[in-house]
């Protein structure tokens, strides 16, 4: 009986030592704050009406309580307009207040690299580098995707919770605003040694954890695009990178991952909170949301594993997101589950489970040892005895 009692008491010492080392990490795709050529406002967001910021964001901000909340910057930042192409569809730009608002509900992680980057011509790209590394001297943030030379290819290094975390991002197109013919440029997904360098430096980076943020693949098309398993997973396997989080079809794409070697993929997010884009509302389901999600990492002794991934369907991704009832989640993620398979392989794909009791998520748990943020969420879907349920609290 006391050797039951020591081993007992061991393995709750194992399991309690790697709480400290939990890190939760929650991303969405594509924001911004006006419409196409609309000068933005401050305060208010016009779209089938007019709102004070704090109402458009409302649905999101019980969402923004992890380590490291990321969303892709589908805009220009600045207060003033620069050089657009008037051939250019869509030209967007959003007032620095917007996301500054965004920071004060938590959001701490930026992806600048995508195709309305350039919008306003490499001033708008300065205007935005400028506002961030301003933001950047004043609280901890962590973005990337434009710079100056070099810089645009380098990784943003924040430490949280004691934990390094490198984030870089990149985005397809011609490679015409590169930071090769301009003071700033955008690091290019699409130019081979622009990826390759993202890569290295991802690689390369003083940092227990990875995260790369990809802007690609053909609008409102949630299957796979030929080809771009294998680009999105040369950053798992080339830079050990732990978290993609791909954006710009404005649908949401499948979902693969190896939870034991720390790894996730996340093909497209959708919308988050997009002005400047169409409502979604309306269509057929699947095509009809955004998704945010979170991951769970939990450092063990052989390294940085997954315990979890929520994914949490947005409505109203125009203008005010929020999640559907929770009928419409249990039929989405359902959906989500169905695509991944079509598109990885049941083998990697991930498979969510409605939540109980919370109604507006999904979610993956993987092995035991969690981490008490994983925990609270996980228990539910114990099966059999779990050390991280059933052992008593020591207190």
């Amino acid at each position: 009986m006391t050797h039951f009692f020591s081993s007992l008491l061991a393995l709750w010492l194992i399991v309690s030592a790697g709480l400290a080392q939990e890190i939760v990490i929650s991303f969405g795709g594509d924001v911004n704050f006006a419409r196409s050529r609309e000068t933005p406002d401050p305060v208010w967001v016009r779209k089938f009406g007019t709102l004070r910021i704090e109402e458009t964001t409302a649905g999101l901000a019980p969402y923004w309580d992890a380590d490291l909340n990321i969303v892709n910057v589908e805009t220009v930042v600045s207060d003033r307009n620069g050089a657009s192409s008037a051939t250019k569809a869509f030209v967007f730009r959003s007032h620095p207040e917007s996301f500054r608002h965004l920071m004060e509900l938590g959001v701490n992680g930026f992806a600048l690299a995508n195709n309305h980057a350039y919008d306003h011509g490499f001033q708008g790209m300065a205007d935005t580098l400028g506002f961030f590394a301003a933001e950047a001297a004043r609280r901890e943030i962590a973005f990337a995707g434009i710079g100056a030379g070099d810089a645009a290819f380098a990784p943003s290094i924040v430490t949280l919770r004691g934990v390094r975390i490198a984030f870089a991002s990149a985005s397809f197109g011609s490679g015409a605003f590169g930071p090769e013919y301009g003071p700033v440029g955008m690091a290019y997904l699409s130019v081979p040694s622009h990826y390759d360098r993202v890569l290295a430096g991802l690689r390369e980076a003083d940092a227990d954890l990875r995260i790369l943020a990809l802007h690609y693949g053909t609008e409102n098309m949630n299957a796979l695009n030929p080809g771009q398993r294998a680009m999105f997973r040369r950053g798992l396997e080339e830079a050990g990178v732990n978290l993609v989080i791909g954006h710009h079809p404005h649908v949401v794409r499948g979902v693969e991952a190896d939870p034991a070697a720390g790894q996730a993929v996340f093909y497209s997010m959708g919308n988050l909170l997009f002005v400047g884009g169409a409502e979604k509302d309306s269509a057929p389901l699947g095509m009809d949301y955004g998704l945010l999600g979170r991951a769970y990492f939990q450092k063990t002794a052989q390294g940085w594993r997954i315990t979890a991934l929520e994914a949490v369907p947005l409505k109203g991704v125009h203008f005010t997101p929020a999640p559907p009832p929770p009928e419409r989640v249990a039929r989405t993620i359902d959906h989500l589950n169905r695509l991944s398979e079509a598109s990885v392989g049941p083998g990697a794909a991930v498979r969510f489970t409605p939540v109980e009791g919370r109604g507006d998520r999904g979610a993956a748990c993987y092995g035991s040892g969690w981490g008490p943020r994983a925990q609270a969420l996980c228990c539910a879907f114990a099966r059999g005895p779990n050390p991280s349920c059933d052992l008593p609290d020591p207190m």
